[in-house]
């Protein structure tokens, strides 16, 4: 949801009350739904687990379970949440046509540098590098685009005041852990992923990291003087889903590529992602039908067009990410460079189309987002 978090989006609106009073639904999905799949909730579990020492290669009951769940969680989430753009940029009535130009533009463009990276290691190994920084960005810039949707939603208008603490605190965050990406051969080095080595590129000076960091701790204390300020004058309090977000966020991205990254990427980014983008599908499923969902969408869940939407989207994201590289290794493509390879473009192409298709400024889009 790179889009939402656009960073150069100008005034933040208030959506509108309805005729009997009732402004928008104050949740993504439901209280504790958002709490799991919105706010990191899902993260921190698995890692208090883990962190008792239950481990998912163990042989205890609970280690089965704990594997279990990262198996399925990465399955029907890590894995769906790719798709999930795709069937927002070509099923929804409020993507223009230009964007699905370029989308599949892009897709294309990615086929023909796939083809090149699964016969050079050194394409292989750049590619995957640019992944690894982009991402930084990508889920960063989700974690800002669902703020502004949690302060819309409760009618928090942020100030430019502080809107601009917590824009460059992301900001700075994002920079921070890019450039430590070059300047700490511990953080931009990996021995094996995937089976491939990733490169150190670097070392870059220290200062440029350093200040990210001091502008990032001024941001912090910067953003949360503002909005204690405002509750004393206003009594208004900055939405805890926010709050929660903001914490997670910067524990992930200031984690080494570690376990605890890893979950993150599965259990914070993409289970944010899917729980925006089913909202928006329930949401303008419904507005199509010509009637309008209000309130939780728990209902929704178990209805036929809401299991079919997870369905194609775990099939999909399966046989792009498990099926696709096993039928190239079965005809001879390296397997490390071909799950690497095809790891980094098929990412590529959701962090550009997801770019494109998240635009809040759109009048349609704020709609079904808040």
């Amino acid at each position: 949801m790179q889009g939402t978090a656009d960073f150069n989006f100008a005034e933040q609106k208030k959506p509108k009350i309805s005729a009997d009073g009732a402004g928008p639904h104050p949740w993504i999905l439901t209280p504790a739904l958002d709490y799991l799949f919105c706010c990191g909730g899902l993260m921190w579990l698995l890692a208090g687990v883990e962190a008792l020492g239950v481990k998912p290669d163990g042989h205890s009951y609970a280690s089965i379970i704990l594997a279990g769940i990262l198996f399925w969680g990465t399955m029907l989430i890590g894995e769906a949440h790719g798709p999930a753009t795709l069937v927002r940029v070509f099923r929804s009535r409020t993507t223009p046509k230009l964007v699905r130009t370029i989308v599949i533009i892009w897709g294309l463009v990615l086929i023909l540098v796939a083809y090149f990276g699964m016969q050079n290691v050194a394409i292989a190994q750049v590619l995957t590098k640019i992944t690894m920084v982009w991402v930084i960005q990508h889920y960063v810039a989700q974690t800002f685009g669902i703020i502004l949707i949690y302060c819309m939603k409760r009618h928090f208008s942020l100030s430019k005041l502080e809107r601009g603490f917590l824009q460059w605190q992301l900001r700075l965050l994002m920079f921070f852990v890019i450039l430590r990406m070059f300047t700490l051969p511990a953080y931009g080095y990996m021995a094996k992923f995937i089976g491939m080595e990733v490169p150190f590129w670097g070392p870059l000076p220290f200062w440029p990291m350093y200040l990210a960091l001091v502008g990032f701790t001024f941001c912090t204390i910067g953003l949360v003087a503002a909005l204690v300020w405002r509750y004393f004058r206003t009594k208004e309090i900055f939405p805890l889903p926010a709050i929660l977000t903001i914490i997670s966020v910067t524990a992930l991205t200031m984690s080494q590529r570690d376990a605890f990254f890893l979950l993150g990427l599965t259990f914070y980014h993409s289970s944010q992602y899917l729980a925006v983008t089913y909202s928006y599908f329930v949401r303008e499923r419904a507005k199509e039908a010509g009637h309008e969902l209000k309130g939780s969408l728990a209902k929704e869940f178990f209805k036929a067009h809401s299991l079919g939407y997870i369905f194609a989207l775990a099939l999909v994201g399966f046989l792009l990410t498990t099926g696709l590289p096993q039928g190239l290794v079965k005809n001879g493509v390296s397997e490390p460079i071909c799950l690497t390879v095809i790891w980094a473009c098929l990412n590529m192409h959701h962090y550009l189309s997801d770019a494109l298709v998240w635009r809040i400024r759109d009048q349609g889009v704020r709609e079904l987002l808040v």
